[in-house]
């Protein structure tokens, strides 16, 4: 391939790869996660996560950290790819509950880092999404996603058990 033909490649439409550059606007079905969110409960996926306000794209996150944070999509990508927030699959989206980031702060709340680490060896990233949703017996039939507004060393004391459990 020669240089000039390298450069006369067309570039590739918005979202593929799972890359969106500033500005671009994806499909209705990715723009929004409410129709995926609605499907993923007729197909077993965590779709409801009531305890915070529901699931929303990488996209609307940023939108929601903006306020507080200076580069959202950046800080939103690492806290992803560091596996420091809860993510898990609705058809070809990714999607991150609510209940685990503090938008008044832009952070990630306390003890969601850590009980992903103890979950992470042992658990898909669904099956950890459904973890921090479910009742747990380790925390007195309690969900851990609002357990962690009011007892974060419970819900990491569960988080062991339960990887404990996992591993057999």
């Amino acid at each position: 391939m020669s240089y000039v033909h390298a450069l006369s490649v067309p570039r590739p439409p918005a979202g593929v790869h799972g890359l969106q550059l500033p500005g671009e606007r994806r499909g209705r079905a990715v723009r929004s996660g409410t129709s995926c969110l609605r499907n993923c409960r007729l197909d077993g996926c965590p779709g409801v996560f009531a305890a915070g306000g529901n699931a929303a794209t990488g996209n609307e996150v940023a939108e929601r950290l903006r306020a507080k944070v200076n580069q959202p999509v950046s800080l939103l990508a690492r806290w992803i790819v560091d596996r420091q927030v809860v993510t898990f699959s609705c058809g070809s989206n990714l999607l991150l509950p609510l209940f685990q980031f503090d938008f008044g702060q832009g952070c990630v709340r306390s003890g969601v880092a850590p009980a992903i680490s103890e979950l992470a060896g042992v658990m898909t990233d669904d099956e950890v999404a459904r973890w921090f949703v479910q009742p747990n017996g380790w925390l007195k039939d309690r969900v851990p996603a609002q357990t962690l507004l009011t007892d974060v060393p419970a819900v990491l004391a569960a988080a062991r058990a339960d990887r404990f459990v996992a591993r057999g």
